[in-house]
This record gives C-alpha cells, sequence and structure tokens, in this order.
C-alpha cells in the first residue's frame, strides 16, 4: 500500500515535471516567436521609416533643381528679335555655368527654343522636336503650366543617362515659355549610398517602374550583375507576382531574396515619382542587428531560465524520488540489519498466498534481552545482523523474511508439509548456533520457532492475518525449554486462538460491565506475623458465570494495549476499596496493583493515578505500583524519572517477580524502587540439598535491598518451611498460599478486615 502510494506519487511527480516542461517550452517556444515577429515588425518599421526618410530626401534634391530653375526664370523674359535671343543664351550659358545641370534649355510658347549644353556653343531657335521624347513629355507639361520631372532617358546632346526638370516660366500671369535642365540620375548616389543607411545594416537601390536599377548601391551583396530585379536571384515564384502587382499598384511591399543561401529582408517603397522605388535590402546588421542581438539576449536569458527551472524541476525530483527510497527504506526496511520490517513481510505474505501455499515461521532468540544486559547492545546488534545474513543464505526463490522487533524474525517457506519445514528449520537454526559470535563467548545461543502452514486459496489478506495470529500462539508454545524448540500449529493453539478472539471481541464490553473483578491476596509482616497488605489481582467472571483466567486474557492484553485501560481500571478499584475501609472505620492497609509498560510510559499517566487518589481522598501511600523489570530495559533514566515523579506524590514502587528471566542485580541497583518482590521461583520445588544454596542467594539478595533501603517480600510461601526460610534470611514481607489464597475483596474483608490491628496471620491457608 506505502509502496503503490509513493510510486503513484512518483509518477505524479513526473506528470507534473513534465507536463511544466512541456508548458515551458510551449511558453518559450510562443515568447521566441513573438520576440521573432516583434524585431521583425520593430525592423519593418524602422526600414519603412528610414525609406521615408530617403524618399524625403530625393524629393528635396528635385526641389532644389525646381527652385534654381524657378529663380532664374524670374530673370527670364520672352524674346521677341534676334537681340534678346542673344541675351537668353547668354543668360543661360551664365546660369548653366553656375550650378551643376548638365543643361538648360527654354522653349517658347511657339515651340523653339535655345538649348545650352556643357563644353558645346548654344544651340539657338531649336526645335522642340529635336529633343528626347521623355525631355520634350517635361516641356510640354511645363508649357502647360506643370512643373514636372522626366523619366530617365539617355540624352542625345550629353550623351549620358539623364532626367529632365521643366517649370513653366511666367510673364504678367502668363506662361510664356519652359525652362528645362538635365542632370545626372547619380545626384541620388550620395543620398542612397552613405554607410548609414538603415543604421548601417542595410542598403538601398533606386528602380524604374519597369524594375531597372536607376541607381546600385556601392554596399550590394547581390555580386551577380542583374538590369532588373526581376532578373538574378531577387525574386521567383509566388514573390515575384506578388512585387509585379505591387508596384503597378505603386504601393508598398515586404518581400524578400535568398542570396548564398542565406535570406535578406528587402523593402519596395514608391518615390512617388515616375513609378519609381527604393529597393531597400536588410543585410541583418546596424539596427536589426541589435534588435536580434536584443532578441537573442531575451531568449538566451529564458533559456537560461528554463534550465534553471528545469535544473531546480529535476533536483526537486530527484529529492523526492530519494526522500520517497528513504520513506519506503522507513516503511519496509529495518534500520539495524538491512532486512525487510514487518509490514513488507505482510504485504509480501498477502501476494505469496495469492499465488499460493507456504508456511510462516516465527524465530525468537532466547532471553535476547537477556543476551543485550549480558553482553552489552553492540554485540546484541552484531547478533540481529548475522542472523539476516544466515537466514538470507537458507531461503530459496520466492521464500522472504523480515525482523519484527527485538530477536524475533519471521519467515515465510515454500514448503508445506511439516518435516521437510522442520528439517529446513533445524537446519538453519543449527548454522545460527554454530556460526554466530556469541556462540563462541562460551554462551549457549538457542531459538524458539513457531510455524502455521496454509494452502492457497480464499482471501489472501485475511489468511495472512490469521497466520501471523497463528504463529505466534506455536512460538508461545514453544518458549520455555533452555534449548532450541520448533512448535507447530495444532488443534489445542486453533482452540487457544479462538478463545483469544472471543476475548478481544467482549473484553471493551466487560470493562463497562464491571465483569473484572478485584482478588486479594494477603501479605504478611514476618517479623511481627501482621497483616501487612495485600495484592489486588484481576480475574474476569463473565455475566454468564464463566472465570476466565489472568494467564488466558493478560498476555493478549498486553500485545493489543487493552492493559493500560484495566491497569488503571485495577487502580481505581484499589483506591475504591480503601475509601470504603476509611468510610467504614476500618484502619486500611497497602494494596499493590501491576502497571504495564504500556501506561507507565503514557504522557498523563501520573497525572491519572494522582486524580484517582485525589479523587477517592485516600493517602497515595496506600497504593503500591508493580513493574516488571523489563521496563528498565530500553531507558533506565526515563524509568527513574518517573519514578521519581510518582514518589513525590506518595505512591511506593515495587519490582515485581524479580529472579525470574533475566533478573540482574545491575538493574537492582539502578532502579530507586521502595519494594523489590522476590520471584516465588526461589521456593518452588526446592530439594532439601538445595536449600542451603537458595539460602545463601536469597540472603545475599535482601541484604544488598536492605543497604539500598529497598524492602523485600517473598512470594510463592506455601509451606511453614519456606516461610521458615524466608524469615531467616531476612525478608520483611511473605506472600502465598500458606497466608491465603486471592479471593474477591469482599471475601477478604470478611476473612482480614473485621478486626482491628494488630490483625494477625497464621500459616494456615486460610
Amino acid at each position: 500500500m506505502i509502496e503503490s502510494k509513493l510510486q503513484k506519487k512518483l509518477r505524479g511527480a513526473v506528470l507534473q515535471v513534465s507536463i511544466v516542461t512541456a508548458v515551458l517550452l510551449v511558453c518559450g517556444g510562443l515568447l521566441f516567436s513573438h520576440l521573432r515577429d516583434v524585431q521583425e515588425a520593430a525592423v519593418r518599421s524602422q526600414v519603412a521609416a528610414e525609406a521615408e526618410e530617403y524618399r524625403s530626401r530625393i524629393h528635396k534634391q528635385l526641389q532644389s533643381g525646381f527652385q534654381i530653375l524657378s529663380s532664374l526664370s524670374a530673370f527670364l523674359e520672352e524674346p521677341s528679335d534676334e537681340e534678346d535671343w542673344s541675351r537668353l543664351a547668354r543668360q543661360l550659358r551664365e546660369a548653366k555655368q553656375g550650378n551643376d545641370f548638365l543643361s538648360m534649355a527654354f522653349y517658347g510658347r511657339d515651340l523653339r527654343g535655345i538649348v545650352c549644353a556643357e563644353d558645346q556653343a548654344p544651340l539657338a531657335n531649336a526645335p522642340l522636336a529635336e529633343l528626347d521624347p521623355e525631355a520634350q513629355s517635361a516641356v510640354t507639361l511645363a508649357l502647360d503650366g506643370s512643373p514636372s520631372v522626366s523619366r530617365l532617358f539617355q540624352s542625345t546632346i550629353s550623351q549620358q543617362r539623364v532626367f529632365a526638370y521643366s517649370i513653366p516660366v511666367y510673364a504678367d500671369g502668363a506662361v510664356i515659355g519652359a525652362l528645362s535642365a538635365t542632370d545626372h540620375i547619380d545626384i541620388f548616389t550620395d543620398i542612397l549610398s552613405g554607410d548609414t543607411v538603415l543604421g548601417g545594416g542595410g542598403y538601398i537601390h533606386l528602380i524604374g517602374s519597369d524594375g531597372s536599377f536607376l541607381v546600385r548601391s556601392p554596399h550590394t551583396v547581390v555580386q551577380t550583375h542583374a538590369d532588373t530585379i526581376y532578373d538574378g536571384p531577387y525574386l521567383s515564384g509566388s514573390s515575384e507576382s506578388e512585387v509585379r502587382e505591387a508596384m503597378e499598384n505603386q504601393e508598398r511591399i515586404f518581400s524578400a531574396f535568398t542570396y548564398e543561401g542565406r535570406s535578406y529582408p528587402f523593402l519596395l517603397e514608391p518615390v512617388g515619382l515616375n513609378g519609381w522605388y527604393l529597393f531597400c535590402v536588410n543585410t541583418g546588421e546596424g539596427l536589426a542587428s541589435a534588435s536580434a542581438d536584443s532578441s537573442l539576449t531575451i531568449g538566451v536569458l529564458f533559456a537560461l531560465v528554463l534550465l534553471l527551472v528545469l535544473f531546480l524541476m529535476v533536483r526537486g525530483y530527484r529529492l523526492l524520488r530519494n526522500y520517497s527510497q528513504d520513506l519506503r527504506r522507513l516503511a519496509y526496511y529495518d534500520p539495524l540489519t538491512g532486512a525487510e520490517n514487518a509490514v513488507r513481510f505482510h504485504q509480501r505474505l498477502v501476494e505469496a498466498l495469492g499465488a499460493g501455499g507456504g508456511s510462516v515461521a516465527a524465530l525468537s532468540v532466547r532471553q535476547f534481552p537477556f543476551i543485550t544486559e549480558i553482553f552489552g547492545k553492540e554485540r546484541a546488534n552484531r547478533l540481529l545482523c548475522q542472523i539476516r545474513e544466515i537466514t538470507d543464505r537458507h531461503l530459496r526463490e520466492r521464500e522472504f523474511f523480515c525482523r519484527d522487533s527485538g530477536g524475533l524474525f519471521y519467515l515465510f517457506l515454500r514448503d508445506m508439509e511439516q518435516e521437510p519445514v522442520r528439517a529446513r528449520l533445524e537446519e538453519l537454526i543449527r548454522d545460527l548456533e554454530q556460526s554466530a559470535e556469541i556462540s563462541r563467548l562460551d554462551y549457549q545461543l538457542a531459538f524458539y520457532c513457531g510455524v502455521v502452514s496454509a494452502s492457497a486459496g480464499g482471501n489472501p489478506e485475511a489468511a495472512a492475518d490469521h497466520l501471523l495470529t497463528s504463529v505466534l500462539f506455536a512460538l508461545d508454545r514453544a518458549r520455555g525449554g533452555h534449548t532450541s524448540t520448533i512448535w507447530f500449529f495444532d488443534t489445542e493453539l486453533h482452540k487457544k486462538e479462538e478463545l483469544e478472539n472471543d476475548i478481544e471481541s467482549h473484553m471493551h464490553q466487560a470493562l463497562l460491565d464491571g465483569e473484572f473483578q478485584m482478588f486479594l491476596q494477603p501479605k504478611k509482616d514476618l517479623r511481627s506475623g501482621e497483616l501487612a497488605g495485600a495484592e489486588a489481582l484481576v480475574r474476569w467472571r463473565t455475566s454468564d458465570g464463566r472465570m476466565i483466567f489472568p494467564d488466558q486474557f493478560i498476555p493478549l492484553f498486553e500485545r493489543n494495549g487493552f492493559c493500560a485501560r484495566l491497569d488503571l481500571y485495577m487502580a481505581e478499584q484499589a483506591c475504591r476499596r480503601i475509601r470504603s475501609w476509611m468510610d467504614r472505620g476500618i484502619a486500611p492497609i497497602p494494596l499493590s496493583v501491576n502497571q504495564s509498560k504500556r501506561l507507565f510510559f503514557e504522557p498523563d499517566y501520573v497525572q491519572s493515578l494522582t486524580d484517582l487518589a485525589r479523587a477517592y481522598g485516600i493517602p497515595p501511600r496506600f497504593i503500591t505500583l508493580e513493574i516488571l523489570e523489563g521496563l528498565a530495559l530500553e531507558n533506565v533514566d526515563a524509568l527513574n524519572e518517573k519514578i521519581g515523579q510518582l514518589q513525590a506524590v506518595g505512591f511506593r514502587i515495587s519490582l515485581d517477580d524479580f529472579g525470574s528471566g533475566f533478573s540482574s542485580l545491575n538493574t537492582l541497583g539502578k532502579l530507586r524502587i521502595d519494594e523489590l518482590k522476590l520471584d516465588r521461583g526461589f521456593l518452588l520445588g526446592v530439594s532439601s540439598r538445595e536449600q542451603d544454596r537458595v539460602r545463601l542467594i536469597l540472603k545475599e539478595i535482601v541484604q544488598i535491598a536492605r543497604q539500598l533501603s529497598i524492602s523485600t517480600v517473598a512470594e510463592g510461601v506455601e509451606t511453614a518451611e519456606d516461610e521458615r526460610l524466608v524469615r531467616e534470611v531476612g525478608c520483611d514481607l511473605g506472600q502465598g498460599y500458606l497466608y491465603g489464597r486471592p479471593v474477591s475483596a469482599d471475601a477478604f474483608d470478611a476473612a482480614f478486615m473485621r478486626s482491628p490491628p494488630p490483625r494477625m496471620l497464621e500459616g494456615n491457608g486460610a
């Protein structure tokens, strides 16, 4: 489940990165296209503006010629005789010498006139018909009262390619003639061929209405000679037809031509005279280059930003992937050994059961907390890692295992038959016992193993849960011995499993209905013989009168956490009983109640107990809280801190079952307890030959406790010999069947609390 969610998130992240990348690329493409369009529009606008400027300069140049002619015309009079014609010829010759015209002429209304050409004598009485047709047309228009400029023509007078200015000459408001002059077309060369044309990034040709080149710029990129723009590389196909149509209509047109593999945009701008056009070519330098550079800079910046964003996104994706991998390791793997954990094992078990049957084994290191205590945490951790390595070597294809907690491992084997499974597990355990480092330190390593098998079919999820529950029942049956034991789940365990399922389904309602009852077992002061207190023990009597014993439900409650609620409930029952004694005027005795690890370390535990004592108005010293040594295995300092908080309120703390399992004097020295309860195992089944050894051990423990200001309670006192033994070694209190079995609180009151103190206890088992 977790893995699929992580994979889904990773796929989502990849999709998001891909979408964002695609969006950025599309935006980048659109931006670049927009910038290119803006650049092209800016260049076109700039070229058009400059073309307007050059057209204006051409018109100004022509106006200059007209102004010269107009100034001269003011001094001219219509000739009437030879002397007037001579004077007119002299005036034209002098005027010609004062300007750059190639030739000048005056024609009267009679279409005869004087022509004054450079380096030639004036030609008098020259008929208009002898002029070039283009010049005739210009003069005719002037005689009609309209100044004009002719088209270009090859002059028969100057033998050069020229154009003609013509203006009307007036006298008394009437046209008396036309004054004309010819000039080189090259007068426009200086205008069109400067280095600053189009910001230094282009050049301009002047072309005629037929596309012929009138003035060529020396900066042309086309080295091929062509008479018109329709020749050579300039135009082809549709662009040629578009240009022809535009020129026929005297319209502006933008287009482009390709030369030597490079495209050159151009503008054809009508001059507004004789069908002339300015042919403006952009070479990609100057203004266009600056604009291109700006666009390139913006494009580069965007590309850098895009790369940065992509880098950050890829980096973020990698971090997410690594984080997901870390989460997967945390979710599915044991950080100490590197083996898979119980969550991953359950997931794989469901998958395996869906594909076929198999067996689940729960493998537990015998007395692993004791190993940690004796050999240290580092060696214990190395042992777990060695178990992981050795187990991994024994597994076959499609088999797997995990470490759960402490020294507990789960294995899934494809075999289902009991004997092959047993043989494989025995081989694994032998390898573990012989290969582990601790086995070489004169310590007999042993393992408990529970096994359950299941065939294919049914709901894999439910089957996995059932197997993991059943295998723990088998593991519990395997525990207890001093050698390695393998136990297979059987009918008896199945009945136990059914009982626990029944218990678990009714426990909450039973607590509400008061089915959990407090039984009390007396404690005797071994010096005075008086009743010194009692231990509160829980019994479960169902509504139908059935009794469920503690060993049937306490281990389950410790596993599922219900023990925390039950322990607090029992503490309240003890407070209530003490309160009832006080209310009835009976001198109360201390009651001890068992407290589980889960409850003991809850954040509000101390406050909850304090509130109970206050609610019932009892002194906290009458409540003794019994804890097990296992609470100290993880963090003694944290445990002592909690003990100190409880003692500050007034509660007493007792260490229960000392001497069972892996109890150590080291733990006793570290814990700040008030009372030490010696396990009944010291007295159970002790032969006469063993009494001296037991007496010596008990005596030393009691003396150590007394030196630490810790009182002692001997459990399991069942005979007078037991009592004599524990009294001789110096125990303070005794508890056991010799003084009384656990009975209901009411029965305890009837037996022990009716008389005032001192309440003497006899060893009669009452």
